[in-house]
């Protein structure tokens, strides 16, 4: 119910939260600015079954339901509904497909009904912005359904200048918006400034460098979209 005195004013927005999945092996460091290095990589996110099986078992609905109130939209990407996005970045919750990912990619369920393989837990940390209560609360009701999954989170808050050291290595929970389709430039390209998934691609390098370089507007909108087919949940699944 709304509070006497007080309207809702309800806008539709390209302000989005999602969860970047490190697409390297640990140990594979990230240098940033010549001569800054971080930790970078995830035993476990590297593994794309992984990231196909978080994107099709994650019921954004209902963390919609359970954190906003229903006030809100699942976000496939950056930029949904905006003219260079792509439906390959769509994908609709299957938890059964994401199960099947898993089991044909040698993590088991324990007895405990967790995941392994290979003596390597199925698990990993989540980092979210200890000051957002938002962020917390979604960050736990993903944990949750990871868990139904047999993936082990463990929600972190902390300061920014902490999450910032570990973006290169763990997953974190990202929040941003822009009404530019260069923001998939900087999440996807080689060394791109948002490129915390370790992504490194020639191909599409070369779509992000066409799209920017197009003299026509609907032609670069094409180029965007294809990028994004490389990206999207049934090809590298990075977010």
């Amino acid at each position: 119910a709304v509070p006497a005195g007080y309207t809702l004013l309800n806008c539709a927005s390209v302000d989005s939260r999602g969860i970047s999945l490190p697409c390297n092996p640990a140990g594979t460091d990230v240098t940033v600015e010549g001569d800054m290095v971080y930790a970078g990589g995830n035993d476990v996110t590297s593994d794309i079954a992984v990231r196909r099986a978080l994107n099709y078992g994650i019921d954004r609905n209902q963390m919609i339901e359970h954190v906003l109130a229903g006030f809100g939209r699942a976000a496939y990407s950056v930029g949904d509904g905006m003219p260079w996005s792509s439906e390959a970045m769509r994908v609709e919750t299957d938890v059964a497909a994401a199960e099947r990912l898993l089991d044909a990619a040698g993590w088991a369920r324990g007895d405990d009904g967790m995941r392994a393989r290979d003596g390597l837990p199925c698990a990993f940390d989540l980092y979210y912005a200890a000051g957002d209560s938002t962020r917390q609360a979604l960050a736990y009701d993903f944990a949750d359904q990871a868990g139904a999954l047999g993936i082990a989170v463990e929600p972190k808050g902390a300061s920014w200048d902490d999450i910032y050291l570990r973006q290169y290595a763990d997953p974190v929970l990202w929040g941003w918006g822009s009404n530019s389709p260069v923001e998939d430039y900087q999440l996807y390209y080689t060394g791109g400034s948002c490129n915390f998934t370790g992504y490194s691609d020639a191909k599409t390098d070369e779509l992000l460098d066409a799209a920017l370089a197009a003299t026509d507007m609907n032609e670069s909108y094409r180029l965007w979209q294809q990028a994004q087919e490389d990206v999207g949940p049934d090809a590298e699944a990075l977010w």
